[in-house]
């Protein structure tokens, strides 16, 4: 019995020792930073400045998720794609922004440029299933003036069979004066704020959110949540109903490809005081199957209740 309840031990330990844990891969030259789940990938946060080759320099951009990989390894983000140059992975920048007395946006390229640059970690946490990583940027008008400081915290859970949650938290503080956001105004899109834009897989994917299935296309309509999904897979955004002006508007595509834009503030500006800073949160949802197999109904319960009770 006493060499039996060893055996039985040695299996155990055995099997712990096997099981995958999450760790990070630093890649500082091309200021890249990777988290796997043992050898598996979950995500690269682009913490230092990255540009494609041939690209005018004016397209530089950090401080960004992608690629953001399925359980079983496939690339659902895409970068710098050939119908939107602007377009980064999961990104959260504004097509207007005003501040020192300018016009600007962070949504594409323009002049004056503004811009996020990469500052320093703040937390760098791996445990067995679940890591955690924090870090400090900053908006530099003309590359030179800092006009707001972002501090952005990522926490990735274990995966079970069926999908992972990822929380995205983002602080946004206005240094040095106020600093206004605006949603487009185009055709009163009200785009901006929180972006994933999908790989080309999710062109024509079906788009569900938490009021049903979407038939085409829709902008300036509020939701919970929303999820693009292939047969195959798929991935979603939960807003936190802490998040200013909650249930948030959103653009969802999937006409030219899959995008999911939880926007804010929408067509009406936000003005960021220094002593007032503003914060996002949102978790990202990456799935097996379509959004009824991927139990995103569930998984946004599951999220709400791990929140704090206020």
């Amino acid at each position: 019995m006493k060499l039996a309840r060893i055996a039985i031990l040695a299996i155990s330990l055995i099997f712990t020792a096997a099981s995958p844990q999450m760790k990070l891969i630093d890649d500082s030259e091309k200021g890249k930073l990777t988290i796997l789940d043992g050898q598996a990938d979950i995500l690269t946060y682009c913490f230092g400045d990255q540009l494609q080759e041939d690209l005018d320099p004016k397209h530089t951009r950090s401080c960004y998720i992608h690629p953001l990989f399925s359980l079983d390894g496939q690339v659902l983000t895409d970068d710098f794609p050939n119908d939107h140059l602007h377009h980064h992975g999961v990104f959260w920048t504004w097509p207007i922004v005003k501040t020192r007395g300018r016009d600007t946006q962070t949504w594409h390229p323009v002049t004056p440029s503004l811009r996020q640059h990469f500052v320093r970690w703040l937390e760098r946490k791996v445990e067995k299933d679940t890591a955690t990583l924090v870090v400090e940027n900053v908006w530099k008008l003309d590359g030179k003036e800092v006009v707001a400081k972002e501090t952005v915290s990522l926490q990735v859970h274990p995966a079970n069979d069926v999908g992972r949650a990822i929380d995205l938290e983002i602080r946004i503080q206005a240094i040095g004066g106020p600093l206004e956001l605006q949603g487009a105004q185009d055709q009163k899109k009200g785009y901006g704020g929180l972006c994933l834009r999908g790989a080309p897989m999710f062109k024509g994917s079906v788009l569900t959110t938490d009021q049903g299935l979407l038939e085409k296309d829709s902008t300036n309509v509020p939701f919970r949540w929303a999820d693009m999904s292939t047969e195959q897979l798929g991935v979603s955004i939960f807003v936190s109903p802490g998040h200013p002006s909650f249930p948030t508007t959103w653009l969802i595509r999937n006409s030219y490809a899959g995008v999911l834009n939880a926007s804010w503030p929408g067509l009406k500006p936000a003005v960021l005081q220094p002593e007032k800073p503003v914060t996002l949160s949102y978790r990202l949802y990456i799935h097996r199957g379509d959004a009824t197999a991927g139990r995103i109904q569930q998984a946004y319960a599951q999220y709400l209740s791990a929140l704090p009770q206020k």
